[in-house]
């Protein structure tokens, strides 16, 4: 096995090449394990390491082309099973109508109904209380928490008839109540739930949002709190409808979702291609089995299979009709269709009245077959002609204009030629990728103050026509359109309503409109009008005071908070790239590092979603009335501010035994305030400990709080971060990115407390 650190060395390596947008050198990945280039590819994509190669531009291309080994790796299917969570229930409520089998445990609130009958007659409604007993009338305690509804009935029945004569009993279950379990590893939520009674494994991890891409549907551990382990392989259910396996949950139970081992994807000739996860021993025959089988055309005696060789970090290909060949190191299988060939055909498609296949003897040219078509809500700006001359091996695309004659004038139909037309409304085109290429670069860009329009556009063409196409909105706008064309260098002034021009490749016509110099900013809180309030874009702070009248009297000035919506997105986009390195690094390395620390930095990644991320955004700073901030910060579109009611305490959050709010008073020191929490806890961090003042502002207390103590003031939060320990130098790296993640997380609570003081 390679060595850790050189493992490390070569992801941090690659992980360098994909920040700086450069190639990654395909040299790197010959010194991975095919695990662990999957866990690479899971986490960058994999046209991070198998970049496309660029197409050429007028689209003349041979049949017989190197295809380099990096295209043979690229994944662009859908992974079979990921969805299935994603439709299925997550009510707590058990359905009553369900039958209840024997070997139901019963659990803490579960709720019997008991029905006496014979010498004695009563009905009895006894829930199991939290020592795990019932209470039974003139009879006392009964442990029954644990046992099966089988031994229940049996013990109750014993019971009653030591305690009475000639009395029967009937027992059922009233009322079922949910089942705490835990789910952790590569979920897209881990944590520990409430579910259903009648869960199975399926449908608990529904609650955890499913299991994420990278982890094993083929594999799925349910540990019981006896130490029990059952594995489940969900493609049991899903390809062959088998769900013996799929065990019902017990309270206390914990699902565990590992990384997938490998991937195969599957193409061509089978009933559902896609990507499946397989083990190493599985055969060709169990993919196409997971693929729902061959279709009536398919090849059955050639078939691809790309398998990655190590030794020469290389991918190459082989053709077999042995379905017993293991799949070690595959990558992707093909299945190919026999195929026979038409030579007097053309085809046509998209939005004509009638699309097929017509005959090369009616139509010698493309000019002969557009006047022979009837189009129904055809877009005439652009089409597509795809061809190859398999004389000369060269395949052909043409792009072409029903608005310009001179675009598809004297163009020879070949044998098999594709002719593509959109519909006015969707404009989409079902074309090879170098047509596509093509089409991308005669995309022109109408920018407008409605937001920016592409359209597909080839040949001659009236911007008139194109602003009447989209429906542009022409009131506010300047007559003088600008039209840019960098591959010519052409920048071209003149009116909408008369400029034509010939298309060029990616360009641009830009429409001025008036700027709104008009904001609006939200105020709340303790002031005598909140409301959103209309401003010019220079206002400051002091601008707005003025307007929304006096402060109450309990206004914390002290304390008012802004708020900015694009400070909250760039905190929003940090805190999901850090908890996603942070995620995918652990279960990328989980089988090398200790379980229980993967475990604690998972539950810290599963409690960033809680944060609200309404409280995120703000701009610390002294923002009372006559401040120098008040004065010189500019407002923007969206801001919101909040004038909080003056607090009466302080909170303590993060590591200590009973985080709190306290009543403020003068004399109280932090040392003070954690020891009323309970003091610190066994990780806690004693030498990060920090003060959120109400304006925002941190103070650090340094190593020792009893020596650097500070004034507490009302509406401080003192926070005690958690410390993350950890002998592995790995997840040593990723500490600075935990701390992050907790110091955001206590922000925002600090700022959700006084905001709802």
């Amino acid at each position: 096995m390679m060595n850790f650190k050189r493992y490390l060395y070569l992801i941090l390596v690659i992980f360098s090449y994909h920040s700086f947008g450069q190639q990654i050198d395909t040299s790197l990945l010959s010194q991975l394990s095919p695990e662990q280039i999957e866990k690479v590819k899971d986490s960058l994509g994999t046209n991070a390491l198998y970049p496309e190669a660029e197409d050429s531009s007028v689209s003349n291309e041979s049949l017989v082309e190197k295809v380099p080994s990096e295209d043979m790796n690229k994944i662009d299917g859908k992974k079979f099973g990921y969805d299935f969570f994603s439709k299925m229930p997550t009510s707590l409520t058990a359905v009553g109508d369900l039958p209840l089998s024997n070997d139901y445990k019963i659990s803490l609130r579960d709720q019997l109904r008991v029905i006496l009958s014979g010498s004695k007659d009563a009905i009895f409604d006894l829930s199991v209380r939290l020592d795990g007993t019932i209470l039974f009338p003139e009879i006392g305690s009964i442990s029954i928490v644990g046992l099966t509804f089988k031994e229940v009935k049996e013990k109750l029945s014993q019971k009653i008839s030591e305690s009475y004569i000639g009395v029967n009993i009937d027992v059922a279950l009233k009322d079922l109540s949910a089942k705490k379990i835990t789910i952790v590893g590569a979920v897209n939520t881990p944590g520990t739930y409430l579910v259903n009674p009648f869960s199975t494994i399926t449908s608990a991890l529904a609650y955890s949002g499913g299991v994420s891409e990278i982890g094993s549907l083929r594999d799925i551990k349910l540990i019981r709190s006896s130490g029990d382990i059952y594995s489940f392989d969900l493609y049991e259910l899903l390809i062959m409808g088998n769900r013996e396996n799929d065990l019902n949950i017990q309270a206390g139970d914990t699902i565990l979702i590992t990384a997938a081992d490998q991937f195969v994807e599957i193409q061509g000739a089978v009933n559902r291609p896609g990507i499946y996860e397989l083990f190493r021993n599985e055969t060709i025959e169990d993919a196409i089995t997971f693929s729902l089988g061959f279709t009536q055309t398919a090849n059955k005696s050639k078939i691809s299979v790309s398998i990655l060789d190590i030794e020469s970090a290389s991918i190459i290909k082989k053709t077999t009709d042995n379905l017993e060949s293991n799949l070690e190191n595959v990558l992707d299988i093909s299945v190919f269709n026999y195929v026979s060939q038409e030579k007097s055909s053309i085809q046509v498609l998209g939005a004509v009245k009638e699309p097929g296949f017509y005959s090369l003897n009616d139509f010698k040219s493309l000019s002969d077959l557009i006047n022979g078509l009837e189009f129904i809500d055809v877009y005439p700006w652009l089409a597509v002609l795809e061809q190859f001359d398999d004389k000369n091996l060269i395949k052909s695309s043409l792009l072409f204009s029903l608005k310009d004659k001179k675009t598809y004038q004297d163009i020879k139909l070949l044998p098999n030629s594709k002719v593509h037309f959109a519909n006015i409304d969707s404009i989409n085109f079902t074309v090879n990728n170098n047509s596509q290429y093509l089409i991308n670069q005669f995309s022109l860009t109408l920018d407008h103050a409605q937001g920016d329009f592409v359209l597909p556009v080839i040949g001659r063409f009236s911007v008139l026509d194109l602003v009447n196409l989209v429906g542009l909105n022409m009131d506010n706008v300047e007559n003088e359109v600008t039209y840019i064309s960098p591959s010519q260098s052409l920048i071209i002034k003149e009116s909408y309503e008369t400029l034509e021009l010939e298309a060029q490749r990616y360009n641009y016509l830009k429409f001025r409109s008036p700027i709104n110099d008009l904001i609006k900013v939200n105020i709340s809180g303790a002031i005598e009008f909140p409301g959103e309030y209309v401003l010019r874009s220079d206002s400051s702070l002091k601008d707005i005071y003025d307007l929304v009248g006096s402060f109450k009297e309990e206004a914390y000035l002290s304390g008012i908070i802004l708020t900015r919506d694009t400070v909250r997105d760039l905190q929003i986009q940090s805190i999901e790239r850090s908890k996603m390195m942070l995620e995918k690094t652990i279960l990328a390395t989980m089988q090398d590092t200790d379980t229980n620390q993967n475990l604690d930095l998972l539950m810290l990644s599963s409690s960033i979603d809680q944060i609200d991320q309404r409280y995120l955004g703000r701009i610390s700073g002294d923002f009372r009335p006559g401040s120098y901030e008040t004065e010189n910060t500019l407002l923007m579109d969206g801001d919101e501010i909040i004038v909080p009611k003056t607090p009466s305490t302080i909170n303590i959050f993060g590591e200590v035994l009973n985080p709190i709010s306290v009543q403020f008073r003068d004399d109280v020191s932090v040392r003070e305030a954690i020891s009323i929490a309970g003091g610190t806890q066994k990780f806690a961090d004693q030498g990060r400990i920090y003060v959120i003042r109400a304006n925002g502002e941190v103070v650090r207390l340094g190593r020792n709080i009893f020596i650097n103590n500070i004034d507490l003031e009302p509406g401080d939060t003192i926070i005690v971060p958690r410390k993350v320990i950890s002998s592995s130098p790995f997840l040593k790296a990723l500490a600075p990115i935990t701390q992050i993640l907790s110091d955001v997380a206590f922000s925002a609570a600090a700022i959700e407390s006084l905001s709802n003081n």
